[in-house]
């Protein structure tokens, strides 16, 4: 694999289409569906309708249960449990994985969270 390709899973299992995260949204990821652990997100890389990609501070095992945190600086923030589908090491010994999420992000909040397209021309 490609450093390049080194955040990406091989297989393109994905049943909507990732978006790049606004500047100004910030992001939690818990462990549990309870949401009282810390926060283990350092990075936010991208988001869909049905999941989230993330950099952690430390490993999760695929399976665990997770509570994920939208928070785009106006009102509450958009929860979402979830659970991690993929989960490999980075080489500064953090974890990229993947959540599936167990409902949909609705559309419209998903705007809100995403940056618009770029236009090619």
């Amino acid at each position: 694999m490609s450093p390049d390709n080194r955040l990406t899973p091989v297989v393109n299992r994905r049943a909507s289409r990732r978006a790049p995260l606004r500047g100004s949204i910030r992001v939690e990821c818990r462990k549990g569906s309870l949401g009282l652990g810390p926060d283990l997100t350092v990075v936010p890389l991208d988001i869909s309708e049905t999941g989230a990609r993330l950099i952690l501070k430390s490993a999760l095992p695929r399976g665990q249960e997770v509570e994920v945190l939208l928070h785009n600086g106006h009102g509450r923030p958009l929860k979402r449990a979830g659970r991690i589908i993929w989960s490999f090491p980075t080489d500064d010994g953090r974890c990229c994985v993947g959540v599936r999420f167990d409902g949909h992000v609705p559309f419209a909040d998903l705007q809100t969270f995403t940056r618009p397209p770029q236009v090619m021309g």
